[in-house]
């Protein structure tokens, strides 16, 4: 029964996110060029620090991981399974 709680809560929080760069007066902007739903809810993934992330990224010159090209965190199934993990 809590899992069909944890789920429905989990849908509610994908779909007040999707697209949110549409909404008005949001501080959202579209930073990708996406076909079909874009979720804003991880603006920043939360697994930059991981370099096995399996996400499309280079480093650059200076080190740093450049994600500027990778759509995995605004995927409702990546949304998804990393809210499970903080509601489990």
């Amino acid at each position: 029964m809590l899992d069909k709680y944890r789920n429905a809560h989990i849908d509610r929080i994908i779909e007040a996110t999707d697209n949110l760069f549409l909404k008005h007066r949001t501080i959202c902007k579209k930073c990708h060029s996406m076909h079909g739903t874009l979720n804003c809810l991880f603006c920043y993934c939360p697994n930059y620090d991981d370099f096995n992330c399996g996400g499309d990224y280079i480093i650059m010159e200076n080190g740093l991981k450049d994600c500027s090209n990778c759509l995995k965190p605004h995927q409702k199934e990546f949304v998804r399974e990393q809210l499970k993990k903080l509601y489990q």
